[in-house]
């Protein structure tokens, strides 16, 4: 399971990845992220192991695209890190005597799937491709990159 942040920080990765078809070194994308290179390589590796990114060994290793950008969606990247749901059950259990309580999981459980659906639903909209694209025309228009 993947920690708060790191979506972001894996969609910001992979935009940097999808600027050049070979690929980066950990520490040119962990300069853009602005992290340590040893903490991108964990954020990057279960991106790795679902084929999303490719590892290079060697001298000039690094990571690149497994797939084109246009091909992979946000939502791809947010169910691979598989973070926690965006409505997460209550961590206390309902009093099942209340008739409240004892109806309040069902409930909330059905509007926790429709928000999650209606979320991974947006998040394939867009691509790494689109979000690299964009993200350098802002830098460009703010005068940065």
């Amino acid at each position: 399971m993947a920690a708060a942040g790191w979506f972001t920080m894996s969609v910001h990765a992979l935009a940097v990845l999808a600027q050049h078809k070979e690929g980066y070194s950990s520490q040119y994308v962990a300069g853009s992220v602005n992290t340590h290179a040893v903490f991108l390589r964990r954020v990057l590796k279960r991106l790795v192991e679902v084929g999303i990114v490719e590892t290079r060994e060697g001298r000039d290793g690094g990571y690149r695209l497994a797939r084109p950008a246009e091909s992979i969606t946000l939502a791809d990247v947010y169910e691979a890190l598989q973070p926690e749901p965006a409505i997460a059950p209550s961590p206390a259990e309902p009093n099942p005597a209340c008739p409240v309580g004892a109806g309040i999981p069902d409930v909330m459980g059905g509007i926790a799937a429709e928000a999650e659906a209606a979320l991974v639903a947006a998040l394939k909209q867009h691509t790494i491709a689109q979000v690299s694209q964009q993200a350098a025309a802002a830098a460009l228009a703010r005068g940065g990159g």
